[in-house]
């Protein structure tokens, strides 16, 4: 009979490209990993890994393998994940969770904390991703659960063996520094998109969720943002604000205080808001250390994000 945990590695190896991915993502040494392909190349009576490059590919019976091997490896997570909940024990073991960066530290440092002293038996490892990536991780199984957002209207891609819960709603405001003209509106009801045309943006980089809605925000009103500047840490974008260089869109959720040169000012027509939510596999969903992951994020939800 095929080892289960050959047919694990084999998935590994197809979602990561290379022996080295694997183990990486497994846990193994990748000697570790080549003896397990080994043995099943062993047992099945022919190769199923193909050398490319630095890299490797599965051969056809390598596919076949992995594809017939899908089901019964969801049917097994499914069984481990609901053992817990029959035997009515703490909750325990590994939760592997990915999340984007102000998640982390408006949501998950503290669930972690919580957690930390509730349940010992319970180990969260914790990695930081955009919403895209993170979304991919958990489909495959490289995850086992994530912290998304999602701006506005623009939808995220959720495969259907997936379940999604929405934990509340953020917003975003535009930084400006205080002698800014725009600055006089920080205490009052905002400013439209419109108006912010003819600044200049730092932005993270295209593809990214947080691009998507700047620009959309623009499109909205047939218009496009003068992005000047690109950086992928909101404290980058605060320093260039801080210099006069430019102006930025930074969500509430996990801000540090501001630079004492700096104010927010909030934004209207639209409100960019963005909505926080944890997915899963649904193969996960009986496993009472997801539930308890799950409600520890909420609860600090209630109290940071609006509903």
């Amino acid at each position: 009979m095929i080892d289960v945990d050959h047919l694990v590695t084999l998935s590994a190896i197809r979602r990561t490209g290379s022996i080295g991915g694997a183990a990486s993502q497994l846990g193994f040494t990748p000697s570790a990993v080549s003896q397990q392909v080994r043995r099943l190349e062993r047992r099945v009576g022919g190769p199923v890994l193909d050398r490319v490059g630095r890299g490797v590919m599965l051969t056809e019976l390598g596919r076949h393998l992995v594809d017939e091997g899908a089901d019964i490896l969801t049917a097994l997570e499914a069984l481990e994940a609901g053992l817990g909940r029959v035997t009515g024990g703490p909750a325990v073991g590994t939760v592997r969770l990915v999340s984007f960066s102000t998640g982390v530290r408006g949501l998950v440092a503290p669930a972690l904390r919580a957690l930390g002293v509730a349940e010992p038996g319970l180990d969260v490892s914790v990695v930081e991703q955009d919403p895209h990536e993170a979304i991919d991780l958990v489909a495959s199984g490289a995850a086992d659960s994530a912290l998304v957002h999602g701006w506005g209207d623009l939808p995220l891609p959720f495969p259907d063996h997936v379940e999604v819960s929405g934990l509340g709603t953020d917003a975003a405001d535009v930084l400006v520094t205080t002698d800014h003209p725009l600055a006089a509106e920080a205490d009052g009801p905002g400013v439209g998109a419109a108006r912010l045309a003819t600044e200049r943006w730092v932005c993270a980089p295209a593809g990214s969720v947080c691009h998507g809605w700047l620009t959309h925000m623009f499109d909205l009103h047939g218009l496009r943002p003068d992005i000047r500047h690109e950086a992928l840490e909101f404290a980058s974008q605060v320093a260039l604000v801080d210099e006069g260089v430019c102006v930025a869109l930074v969500p509430r959720l996990g801000r540090a205080a501001l630079p004492p040169g700096v104010v927010a000012v909030p934004v209207t027509d639209p409100r960019p808001t963005r909505r926080v939510m944890m997915t899963w596999r649904r193969s996960m969903a009986p496993s009472p250390a997801i539930t308890r992951v799950r409600d520890e994020l909420a609860r600090v939800a209630a109290e940071r994000l609006d509903p």
